[in-house]
């Protein structure tokens, strides 16, 4: 028997809240933007000239994502589209300083220099914010397709 569409709102409803109260780490990246541009900079997988903008755009984007999924139900898929799409691109990113044998903070949590250097408690970590992102989409899907 399928679980009722309760049960998918509610495992939505948990994993939306996890992945905004990581994402909302961003205001500490708004905050501190040179911080964060550092560490954009430290993956060396951006040129030079894109850094900066990325490194600013990607904090609001967070924050937003982040607000969307906590506040507004509307954009809540979208919000989590976006938010899956960021967690692979970080995850890819950290994966591929791992096997370059880099030793700096990623930034995920604001700054850099307070972390500790990438290893794969970090690509764990994001590796299980993947699944859950992936999860609340289904869970939301199924939600609507119980309804």
């Amino acid at each position: 028997m399928m679980p009722g569409p309760k049960i998918f709102r509610l495992a939505r409803g948990i994993a939306c809240c996890v992945l905004a109260g990581v994402l909302l780490s961003g205001f500490r990246k708004i905050l501190f933007p040179a911080d964060f541009a550092l560490a954009v900079y430290r993956f060396h997988l951006l040129p030079g000239p894109l850094v900066n903008m990325v490194a600013l755009w990607l904090s609001w984007l967070e924050v937003v994502s982040a607000l969307m999924l906590l506040l507004v139900p509307r954009y809540r898929v979208a919000a989590l589209w976006i938010v899956l799409a960021m967690l692979l691109l970080f995850t890819g990113g950290i994966a591929i300083n791992l096997l370059r044998g880099s030793a700096f903070g990623c930034g995920c949590f604001g700054s850099s220099s307070a972390e500790a250097p990438l290893g794969m408690l970090q690509l764990l970590r994001n590796g299980a914010l993947v699944v859950l992102a992936a999860c609340a989409l289904f869970a939301e899907a199924r939600s609507r397709d119980s309804s």
